[in-house]
């Protein structure tokens, strides 16, 4: 690989926006929610890197029960297409993650960095994905043919707060529940953040939002909501963090 890892330093410099708390109107339901901050770019190949150079796939601690399990199952050291040209260039968004996997990072980044670092509920991205005007132009989706995962230093869209490419060039995947498997949903909305589907236990399948480089440009939507299952592995397929 020819990624040179991130130094702490840049890690400390990983932009947060912060996304105001109050009265939202998702789906037609009204819900309150406290302010929280939202990684103004997904997390890239340059930065994923540091997690396998320091040994992020063997420490235990860092892993969910099911995630650890996985992990040894699968014998994974790196993501898929860690080594395939079109997807690992320093600065595009880190692909061929699994759910366990992005877990496991969130959990990494927090010891490092003594900031609480998670995956965003499904809630908090589209909360976040409504503060922006679509312009299909800034879109990466199918229909831009261009085959791959754009930089996250973005060439779309910024919500009013400054988040960068909610909407296409890739799936992210959230902390939230969609069922116990792929297609049976359990965790419909109207959203109750209370009913278990912040459980971060099990091996349920977990809601993945934002369309992408690889999907046509109706998934690129604030609403739409996709699913896939915790081990699963895709190149349209990758994470940003809240705090």
């Amino acid at each position: 690989m020819a990624q040179k890892p991130l130094s702490n330093a840049l890690f400390a410099m990983l932009n947060l926006c912060v996304i105001p708390g109050g009265e939202y109107i998702i789906g037609g339901h009204r819900y309150h929610i406290a302010t929280f901050s939202l990684a103004e770019t997904a997390v890239s190949v340059q930065q994923y890197a540091e997690f396998i150079h320091d040994d992020g796939y063997n420490k235990e601690s860092l892993w969910t029960m099911m995630g650890w399990r996985w992990r040894l199952a699968q014998k994974q050291y790196m993501p898929a297409f860690w080594d395939d040209p079109r997807f690992n260039h320093p600065l595009q968004p880190v692909v061929g993650i699994s759910w366990y996997e992005a877990v496991a990072y969130a959990n990494w980044l927090k010891h490092e960095t003594r900031q609480a670092w998670r995956l965003p509920t499904e809630l908090e991205w589209e909360i976040a994905a409504t503060q922006q005007v679509l312009n299909p132009q800034q879109i990466n989706s199918v229909e831009k043919c261009l085959g791959r995962p754009w930089s996250v230093l973005g060439n779309g869209q910024k919500t009013t707060q400054g988040v960068l490419d909610l909407c296409g060039n890739v799936w992210e995947w959230t902390s939230s529940r969609w069922g116990r498997n792929w297609q049976t949903l359990e965790y419909p909305y109207p959203y109750q953040p209370d009913d278990g589907r912040e459980d971060l236990s099990g091996s349920h399948a977990r809601v993945i939002r934002g369309g992408s480089w690889f999907d046509p440009i109706t998934c690129a939507t604030p609403s739409h909501r996709g699913r896939y299952l915790p081990g699963s592995r895709a190149s349209n397929i990758s994470f940003r963090l809240a705090v």
